[in-house]
C-alpha cells in the first residue's frame, strides 16, 4: 500500500524536474534536488506515521480479539453457572413443594390430634364423672351393709323368739320390710354398665 503511494508521488517529482525551472539565479538542478529530498523526506514521514498507525490498529485489533475471546470463555462460564444455578433452583421448589405438602399433612394430623384431644378430655371427664358417682354408690351401699350387720349384730334371743313366733309374725313383718328396704337401697347403688348411670 505504501509503495503505491510512493510510485506516483515520484512519478509526480520526475515531472516537477522536467518543467523547467522558474528562478533564473537558482540552479534548477539543486532546486529539483531539494524539492525531491523533501518529498521523500514527506513520504518517509507517512510512511512512518502509517507505519505505526498500522501497528497500533493491529495491537488493538488482537486486543480485542483477546478480550473477544476471554469474554466468549466468560459467557461461557457464566452459561453453566447459570444452568447450574437453574437446576438447583428446580431442585429447591420441588423440595419446597414437598415441605408444603408435608406441612399441610401435619397440620392436618395436628387438627386431627387435637380433634382427638378434647374427644378424649371430654371423654375423661365423663369417666371421672362416672366415678365420682360410683364411688358414692359404693360409699352407701358399703354403710347399707354395715347397717345390716349392725342390726345381725344386735339381734338378741329375744328378736329370736320374736321372729319365730307364728301367732302374729309381727316381728317377722318387722324383719321382712327391714330386709326388703335394704334390698332396695342396694338395688339403687347397684351400678348397670350398660346404663352409664350418671
Amino acid at each position: 500500500m505504501c509503495a503505491s503511494r510512493i510510485s506516483p508521488l515520484l512519478a509526480l517529482l520526475l515531472l516537477a524536474v522536467a518543467l523547467p525551472a522558474g528562478a533564473a539565479d537558482k540552479d534548477p538542478a539543486k532546486e529539483q534536488a531539494r524539492r525531491v529530498q523533501q518529498m521523500q523526506r514527506k513520504f518517509e514521514q507517512e510512511k512512518a506515521q502509517l507505519t505505526q498507525a498500522k501497528a497500533t490498529l493491529e495491537g488493538e485489533l488482537d486486543s480485542a480479539r483477546k478480550a473477544q475471546e476471554a469474554e466468549a470463555q466468560r459467557a461461557g462460564t457464566l452459561a453453566k453457572e447459570a444452568a447450574g444455578l437453574r437446576g438447583s433452583r428446580d431442585a429447591l421448589r420441588a423440595k419446597l413443594a414437598e415441605a408444603e405438602g408435608e406441612l399441610a399433612t401435619t397440620r392436618k394430623a395436628l387438627a386431627d390430634a387435637e380433634a382427638e384431644g378434647k374427644r378424649l378430655q371430654a371423654a375423661l371427664a365423663g369417666e371421672k364423672q362416672l366415678l365420682a358417682t360410683c364411688t358414692a354408690r359404693n360409699e352407701e351401699m358399703h354403710r347399707t351393709g354395715v347397717e345390716l350387720l349392725g342390726h345381725y349384730e344386735n339381734k338378741g334371743c329375744f328378736d329370736s323368739v320374736l321372729q319365730g313366733e307364728g301367732i302374729t309374725g309381727l316381728k317377722r313383718v318387722e324383719i321382712e320390710n327391714r330386709v326388703e328396704d335394704t334390698r332396695e337401697q342396694l338395688d339403687a347403688q347397684r351400678f348397670d354398665a350398660t346404663r352409664r348411670v350418671q
